[in-house]
């Protein structure tokens, strides 16, 4: 994966629509740099964005609305698109991914409109290499498919975030370990222990599952406690049911033996239930037999007894028989005496009414004739009445359709009169109206006339203020300079002190040497002369004889060849350093010197500059200044001259020059004229928006004038008009009034109110009248009606009153009943009496004849037998039923313990020849699981770590080749050794660091900060070698640094952008992000972030 181009827009820090093209560069390697807080790391933040929806930093997490930038308005929608490529050479394929974080969206509508905000969701897209954009559901999982790499990898390997960059050097094995499973691809050896495990957890499972079948089908185990064995095997059972399966082998034999012992029982024992139930049936048929022969004997005696009952009562039934008999024929009579009364009360009432109705026919004939003549009298009242009102209602209405009319004319007078008083007004106004408007007119000419220059002055004004701007700047970069100069000296101050302490130790240590070197020399030469003999030529010089041997001393006798060498190399190392440490003064010399060049180069160009400004740009009120700073400058000037014309170059850099006091004066004067130039910018612009407002209305005030006049003659029309209208309206008012037969409105009401109210009251007494007279009328026909009713209805009642009573005679005689008697009777008993009478002689009836056919059936039934001893047969039955219950009731606990039993057996013995074959199969498998997943005493490094180590390895060869060179050949990263890498816990991915110096390793944790930032930098560099080589689906050309540089020393800073450069000149594109100033030199491509009140900007600086 390797960046191409990336777009921003209102996105952190970047408000407008900011690109970044990563092909620009001449070169791999290149810096991004400016000023703290100018927006660095947010170029970091967006390409991680782009690719993973989250921003780079890990422990500061930013997504959604956090990451829209507060340089850009609500309306601008906040994006980053990345467009970058993957693969190698002519394979390589470009992707562009754009997302758009959860943002604010300014309201276009509704009751916050243009003022309130709405939340976004945010988006991505993924456009593939033909063109085709891709689901977005699935666009995140292709993107990780494509890099291969999470966010949490891809910020170990390829982007060192600023505070993070130690995580993977200090992380535990564990976090490598998931990690490296992800970019090496070892999640085999992992997913191997799983499938160990879960396949150990499931032959677990079928031991629990058997275990807690045993115990189950052991609770259902019945032992008999009469069974000669039942304390030893109830043990057994308890052992069971708690978990001790280690016993069910024993359990199982005797639960056989007692299922042998159990199945015995039962054949025997039911064998004695059928003896017990033959036994139990004899004994009970001869006790139902006794039983029915019982029964006949009672059933005899009981219909004896009934029967003598019966026949003591015999003479009272017949008595009871005769009184039902005579109070039924009483109570006919009695109905029938009622119906002929009924008759008799019907005859009187109609003769009684029929009398009362002739009576009151004459009184009412004559009353409604009174009434007829009334009502005649009423209606004509109320007719004459209706034809007064009728007339008066007319003139009336009249009336009111007049005073309407007259309403509407006075209206119409006031709205003529206020049209004409509106258009006298409207007429006036517009005469008016066009006199200001020509007066107008000219006040705007001679205001515009006066403006005319203003765009002049502006383009002059735009011109000063670039000046301004220029000047600024490059006093910036003279300032710049001035602080890299002194810093500059301060270093070379440093490199020729460290040159000096470098050379004392070299020359103490040279000295030191030598003196060695010659004291060895001398006992070497004391050891030749003691193994000298006489008469043998010396090793030497060759001479046989010896006359003056040399004498050894005895004080270095234990000076070896090894210490010899040993402080010839530690001279050699401190004459190596003291040759480095004198290039380094010497190039620091050098680079003040050329620093002092450009600031002696670059200030001299801005005075002439401002000298320039002197003459071309004078300000009122600047004057004074700039010819005060003017001379200063020229004094200045021909004191620099002076001291270079007249003083070596090494006492002209010692002389400290006044360089700051003139650039505070510069500083002053742009600061005053900055101001007087916003000054007069402020006037500028107001007096241009005024002439740019005078000629708009100028523009228009023709079109106006012409319109004023139009409006004076409309206007003109309109009052002759609105004068016509008023008097016509006024006309009409009078003529109405006029035509008037009422005084007033109010006088019209009344007489018509007056003619109303006589009229309704004549009409409710002709209607009240006509009334009673339908009333009277009504009442004499039915009178009449009454009369002739009664009249027919009398001699009907007559006739059948004599039926009646003729019908009642005979019925007595029938009967054979005098009224007295029948009357008699009805009185002293009631009708029920007589059917319950009836009643008791039907029921004495029925129990003589059960009673006789009970006894003659129970007779022949008996046929001469005895009477047979119930207590005895019952007796005997119930004796053996008892036998044959507690026979079955042994049977049948013997049945259900042996079934349960035998069930219990058949279960258990298979599911322990099962459990025997899983628990061999456990045991290897636990073996196995427990030394693959470290989980071993001991051993507490598992199979995938012990994998791991082998590409941990190769990433520590390739990182410390980059260790080595940054740190000066001190230190070297290391892993845990594999005898430790187990103890305790799983540390077979730890780091370790082992140093040169000391010969010793300690952990990563107590590098310093810079030597941390070189391991871990080290270690990235390493990791992504070792990707690109085990790897073809993962292709990262692209590393990013962000900060780091600033803790590090200048030499190990040289040799860390030394390490970036060789990197870079492959194909990987490295990026640093930095502000340290020194970085500015080492590398010439440059990203260059700038930020002001409108957000940040880049521009590319390429060598």
């Amino acid at each position: 994966m390797r960046p191409v181009k990336l777009i921003m827009q209102a996105f952190g820090s970047y408000g407008k629509l900011t690109q970044i093209d990563f092909q620009e560069p001449n070169q791999n390697l290149f810096l991004v740099t400016g000023d703290t807080g100018a927006g660095k790391t947010t170029i970091f933040d967006a390409l991680v964005f782009a690719l993973y929806g989250e921003a780079s930093s890990s422990t500061n997490k930013k997504d959604g609305v956090v990451l829209q930038s507060q340089y850009a308005e609500l309306n601008v929608e906040p994006f980053v698109e990345l467009v970058f490529s993957e693969g190698a050479g002519e394979n390589s394929l470009l992707y562009t991914v754009r997302r758009v974080p959860r943002h604010l969206k300014l309201l276009t509508r509704g009751a916050g409109k243009n003022t309130g905000s709405r939340e976004v969701p945010g988006s991505v897209s993924l456009i593939m290499p033909d063109g085709t954009e891709y689901p977005q559901k699935e666009a995140d999982s292709k993107l990780g498919e494509i890099l291969g790499l999470t966010k949490s990898q891809f910020m170990q390997v390829a982007m060192i975030a600023q505070g993070e960059f130690m995580e993977l050097l200090r992380a535990k094995s564990d976090d490598k370990k998931v990690i490296f499973r992800k970019l090496f691809n070892t999640e085999l050896y992992q997913n191997i222990v799983d499938e160990l495990m879960n396949r150990k957890r499931s032959l677990e499972k079928e031991i629990a599952q058997i275990k807690t079948a045993c115990q189950t089908e052991a609770a259902h185990v019945v032992i008999p406690q009469e069974y000669d064995q039942w304390q030893e095997i109830e043990g057994l059972k308890k052992q069971v049911l708690n978990g001790e399966i280690v016993v069910m082998d024993c359990f199982l034999d005797h639960l056989g033996e007692l299922c042998r012992t159990l199945e015995k029982s039962v054949n025997f024992t039911s064998k004695e239930l059928q003896s017990a139930s033959k036994l139990r049936d004899e004994k009970r048929d001869i006790y139902n037999s006794s039983i029915q022969l019982t029964n006949l004997y009672a059933q005899l005696e009981n219909a004896e007894v009934q029967l003598s009952e019966c026949g003591k009562v015999e003479a009272q039934i017949g008595e009871k028989t005769i009184l039902s008999e005579k109070i039924k024929k009483a109570y006919e009579i009695k109905g029938e005496y009622a119906r002929c009364q009924d008759v008799l009360r019907n005859m009187q009432t109609c003769e009684s009414a029929l009398k009362e109705q002739q009576e009151r026919a004459p009184l009412l004939k004559e009353q409604s004739q009174s009434v007829i003549q009334t009502a005649k009298a009423v209606k004509e009242t109320a007719e004459k009445e209706l034809k007064a009102y009728t007339t008066i209602y007319e003139r009336v209405n009249k009336e009111v359709k007049l005073l309407k009319q007259i309403k509407e004319a006075e209206k119409s007078v006031k709205t003529s009169q206020q049209n004409l008083t509106a258009a006298q007004a409207a007429d006036r106004k517009a005469r008016e109206d066009l006199e200001k408007m020509e007066k107008q007119e000219a006040d705007w000419r001679a205001q515009s006339e006066k403006l005319t220059d203003t765009n002049e002055k502006i383009a002059v004004w735009k011109g000063k203020n670039q000046e301004l701007e220029v000047l600024g700047i490059e006093v910036q970069e003279t300032e710049d300079l001035l602080k890299g100069v002194e810093t500059q000296k301060k270093l070379a101050k440093k490199a020729r002190e460290t040159y000096q302490k470098n050379r004392i130790r070299y020359d103490a240590k040279s000295q030191e040497y030598e003196s060695m070197r010659r004291i060895f020399l001398d006992e070497q030469a004391g050891f030749l002369a003691r193994e000298l003999q006489p008469g043998k030529p010396c090793p030497v010089c060759g001479a046989i004889e010896h006359p003056n041997p040399c004498i050894a001393s005895t004080l270095h006798r234990d000076l070896t060849r090894e210490q010899l060498e040993l402080a010839e190399k530690e001279v050699s190392e401190l004459r190596n350093r003291q040759e480095q440490s004198a290039g380094e003064a010497r190039s620091a010399v050098d680079i003040v010197a050329e620093k002092e060049r450009l600031l002696e180069e670059t200030g001299r160009k801005l005075c002439t500059r401002i000298l320039n400004d002197h003459e071309q740009f004078p300000e009122a009120g600047m004057l004074e200044v700039f010819d005060s700073l003017g001379d200063n400058i020229k004094n200045f000037q021909e004191s620099r001259n002076s001291e270079v014309s007249g003083a070596a170059q090494d006492q002209m850099a010692d002389k400290e020059c006044n360089w700051n006091a003139l650039l505070k004066q510069i500083q002053t004067l742009l600061g005053t004229w900055k101001t007087l130039l916003q000054e007069e910018g402020t006037r500028l612009n107001t007096a241009q928006k005024t002439l740019r407002n005078l000629q708009d209305a100028l523009g228009q005030v023709e079109e106006r004038k012409k319109s004023g006049k139009t409006a004076v003659e409309e206007c003109g029309q309109k009052l002759t008009e609105a004068a016509a209208s008023a008097k016509s309206a006024e006309a009409l008012l009078k003529q109405l009034n006029d035509s008037r037969e009422y005084p007033s409105e109010e006088a019209a009401m009344t007489e018509f109110n007056q003619a109303k109210g006589k009229w309704k009251a004549a009409e409710a007494a002709s209607k009240e009248a006509e009334k009673k007279e339908k009333a009277s009328s009504e009442e004499l026909v039915n009178c009449t009606s009454l009369i002739k009713r009664f009249e027919g209805e009398l001699p009907d009642h007559q006739k059948l009153y004599q039926e009646r009573q003729a019908f009642y005679q005979t019925l007595m005689n029938e009967k054979n009943m005098t009224e007295a008697e029948w009357a008699d009777i009805a009185e002293n008993y009631t009708r029920e009496t007589a059917e319950l009478l009836q009643k008791e002689a039907d029921s004495w009836q029925r129990k003589k004849l059960a009673a006789q056919t009970t006894a003659e059936t129970a007779g022949k039934a008996i046929d001469g037998r005895s009477k047979p001893d119930m207590e005895a047969a019952k007796s005997q039955m119930e004796e053996a039923e008892k036998v044959r219950l507690q026979t079955q009731t042994k049977l049948e606990l013997y049945k259900e313990q042996y079934k349960a039993d035998k069930e219990a057996y058949d279960i258990l013995s298979p599911q322990m020849e099962k459990r025997g074959k899983i628990i061999e199969k456990h045991t290897k498998l636990e073996t196995l699981y427990k030394l693959l997943s470290g989980n071993m005493s001991g051993n507490r490094m598992d199979l995938e770590t012990y994998v791991q180590r082998y590409y941990l390895e190769k990433i520590l060869y390739a990182a410390n080749r980059r260790f080595a060179n940054m740190s000066a050949g001190q230190f070297e990263l290391r892993m845990v050794d594999e005898e430790n890498a187990g103890k305790g816990k799983n540390r077979g991915l730890d780091l370790m660091v082992y140093s040169n110096v000391t010969g010793k390793e300690r952990e990563v944790r107590t590098l310093s900060g810079g030597e941390s930032f070189m391991a871990a930098l080290a270690l990235a560099l390493g990791m992504a070698d070792q990707i690109q080589e085990s790897s073809a689906a993962i292709h990262l050309d692209v590393m990013f640094v962000d900060e780091g540089f600033g803790s590090l020393d200048e030499h190990s800073r040289e040799q860390a952008v030394k390490v970036l450069q060789e990197l870079a000149g492959g194909s990987k594109l490295i990026g640093i992000i930095s502000h340290v100033t020194e970085l500015k030199q080492e590398i010439e491509d440059q990203l260059i972030v700038s930020k002001d009140e409108k957000g940040s900007h880049v521009k590319w600086q390429i060598s």
